[in-house]
């Protein structure tokens, strides 16, 4: 039997510790929601219980002391059964914690920060040769909230991280009101902004979360595959632009290419209809990602009054070949000038964005 206690504090350090090194790359706004919500999960607090202030602002203030402690620590290797891992060895570990219904998790977020997470096992599948793993009660995780990872060929589906966001999104939802694309999601589920937040509004929030999920594991399938069309030189291009602007658009139009895929994620809400996920999909799109794609924004106003799918299918072929442009060019200029690619993507993209 596996010491799950023991695991967990083994994972845990290892995620106070990209915390401790990586938390300036939030912004100020999104590092005190993300620690909330981080506080919220290891105290075990109900999404819809009430927290005080003070409670919550000594937990950060002991949190911020443990960082200081870490920030120049490495990394632990994770022991199973007496055996030892590297912590990103994922396919050994899980060769292990599967026998237990376990999950562990490991891979690289934006900026190259490390996520690190450990979860029940719900269910595995094979989607087009690609293992998916469904996590659902999480027991350890990072600052990081990704619904779903990537992570050498395997996706990783995070049901009690996407039931998290879609929190944060229903509490959005009663201080804005019943109009626009987050009031239009919820609907789709039967969830409306006077909807008092409840034990009752967390199960229904699991069963979207549940359905959401599967609509992420698409942008992973997307991601997959559009990554084999780049070619190994697209990881060495990302490299080259760590920790910059440069870095989160090149990373943006990686993004999109794997939603407007053929493969990715709006073909697959467009094939099964899920107008739920439409509406939650530009909810969530931000940063390049909408900058770039103001076309889903437009199609998806009309879709709300016609219900066409045609619109969402035109806005993804016009959006992919528009961010293949750019990914090309990306290409191009790395080839040309590696030292200052960095540099002319400010220059001869960024500065025409703005």
């Amino acid at each position: 039997m596996i010491d799950i206690e023991t695991l967990s504090s083994q994972i845990k350090r290892n995620c106070n510790i990209s915390d401790a090194k990586y938390w300036g790359t939030y912004s100020i706004c999104g590092l005190l929601l993300r620690l909330r919500q981080l506080c919220r999960i290891e105290k075990g607090i109900k999404p819809w219980e009430k927290t005080s202030k003070q409670e919550v602002a000594e937990w950060i203030s002991e949190r911020e002391t443990l960082w200081h402690e870490l920030e120049d620590k490495e990394f632990i290797d994770i022991t199973v059964n007496g055996n030892s891992y590297s912590p990103f060895e994922v396919e050994k570990i899980n060769a292990v914690l599967e026998n237990e219904n376990l999950l562990y998790g490991a891979g690289y977020g934006n900026y190259f920060k490390p996520s690190f997470f450990l979860a029940d096992l719900t269910s595995k599948k094979i989607v087009d040769g690609h293992d998916i793993y469904m996590a659902g009660t999480e027991y350890v995780r990072d600052l990081s909230a990704y619904p779903a990872m990537l992570q050498d060929g395997v996706i990783f589906a995070r049901v009690d991280t996407m039931k998290l966001l879609l929190w944060e999104k229903f509490d959005e939802l009663r201080a804005r009101g019943p109009k626009g694309f987050l009031a239009f999601a919820f609907s789709r589920y039967g969830i409306a902004p006077e909807d008092e937040p409840s034990e009752d509004i967390d199960r229904e929030l699991s069963i979207i979360a549940s359905s959401e999920a599967e609509t992420f594991i698409h942008h992973e399938l997307g991601e997959v595959f559009e990554g084999k069309k780049l070619g190994c030189e697209w990881k060495s291009l990302l490299m080259n632009l760590s920790c910059s602007k440069a870095e989160l658009f090149a990373r943006g139009i990686k993004d999109l290419l794997s939603d407007t895929s053929e493969k990715g994620m709006i073909h697959y809400i467009i094939e099964n209809q899920k107008e739920g996920s439409l509406g939650f999909y530009i909810v969530f799109l931000g940063g390049y990602r909408r900058l770039l794609f103001p076309e889903i924004l437009e199609a998806s106003k009309r879709f709300m009054d016609v219900r066409d799918w045609d619109l969402i299918e035109d806005a993804r072929e016009t959006g992919y070949k528009k961010v293949e442009a750019y990914a090309d060019k990306l290409i191009s200029l790395y080839r040309t000038d590696k030292n200052r690619f960095s540099e002319n993507i400010e220059t001869e993209i960024l500065s025409r964005l703005s």
